[in-house]
């Protein structure tokens, strides 16, 4: 009588080709890994492209070119800024998301082109969290809200105030449309039930121009702190939690009389998925040490930014707890960039 089938018994021939694939399987998995250390090892052993995915002159520029400056001292391979700018920045991220992850193009962005791009724009034009690699965060930038000296205000409330009697009338300047500054400017509109309509911008430094220009009345973004000195732009208030020790005089927001935003920037350092983990080890430690002194200190302090590092793994974090942050904002807002 035949024996009944039973799934679950394999004949010695079948174990053994089972165990012999098992094999070559661990072995390929060995190799390709001993062949990622070995890259890593050898990485970098050519230029690195570092994207900036803003016009030169804006503080994603000025992080992007002190980090490739000083990584090609420590490195001994040349590491050039290449600025991608265009739709919000989502050009030079989308242009590394495409880019082979073997650490020859790097990505220096903020928090604009990274979060506020995917979460704005429908459809969604990329996912920051799945499609990139966190290596590790620079810096963090509290925005600062400057006014043009043609606005006939001195103060936060003044300002709020003359805004209220003119709805629709005054507008803000940014680095583009679905940019860190539209998404903290239209931040203020919601909850100061203010009207200031938005007039994109080619980049910050673009932006700052109109500004001074008396063309637009408001911008929020660091490099307003350029012109605090001078005569055509008023630097009123930050929009973080609490004041930057480099500038004690600048109140936050809240302090000034208006409303409490606590929404600061960050830059970080990224590249495409998949990075091997030797290249991410390398990058993290040495951004970390590149903040350490005090040149590079003074570089972003001048710039309006403070250096913060996270490394890798607090960085992917903070990306994705962003993603949640901003959705909340767009909804309670009805933001859509198309």
């Amino acid at each position: 009588m035949p024996k009944p089938f039973n799934p679950g018994r394999t004949s010695t021939k079948g174990r053994r080709r089972h165990f012999l694939s098992t094999l070559a399987a661990s072995l390929a998995l060995a190799t390709l890994g001993t062949l990622g250390e070995a890259r890593a090892d050898s990485w970098p052993s050519k230029p690195v492209t570092v994207i900036s995915p803003y016009n030169p002159g804006g503080t994603n520029d000025i992080v992007a070119r002190l980090l490739a400056d000083k990584l090609s001292q420590k490195l001994g391979q040349p590491f050039v800024v290449q600025n991608r700018p265009g739709a919000g920045g989502s050009i030079g991220v989308t242009a590394t998301i495409r880019a082979e992850p073997d650490g020859y193009t790097l990505l220096l962005a903020n928090n604009g082109a990274l979060i506020v791009q995917s979460v704005m724009r429908e459809p969604s034009p990329y996912d920051p969290a799945k499609e990139l690699t966190a290596i590790a965060k620079a810096a963090d930038s509290q925005m600062y809200m400057g006014i043009s000296t043609t606005v006939p205000a001195t103060t936060v409330p003044e300002f709020l105030a003359y805004a209220k009697a003119n709805p629709g009338q005054l507008n803000y300047s940014s680095a583009g449309v679905g940019s860190f500054g539209s998404l903290l400017a239209e931040a203020l509109n919601l909850n100061a039930n203010i009207d200031i309509v938005h007039v994109p911008s080619n980049g910050s430094a673009a932006a700052l121009t109109e500004l001074m220009a008396g063309r637009v009345h408001m911008m929020m973004d660091p490099v307003v702190l350029n012109q605090r000195e001078g005569d055509r732009v008023r630097v009123l208030a930050t929009t973080g939690s609490s004041r930057i020790p480099a500038y004690p005089d600048i109140p936050t927001l809240e302090e000034a009389g208006g409303p409490a935003l606590d929404i600061t920037g960050w830059f970080g350092l990224l590249g495409p998925a998949d990075l091997p983990e030797g290249v991410v080890e390398k990058l993290e430690a040495s951004v970390a040490e590149i903040l350490q002194t005090s040149e590079a200190q003074n570089i972003l302090a001048n710039a309006g930014v403070v250096p913060v590092f996270l490394d890798s793994e607090s960085f992917q974090q903070l990306i994705a707890g962003d993603q949640e942050r901003y959705r909340e904002i767009k909804d309670r807002a009805n933001l859509v960039i198309e």
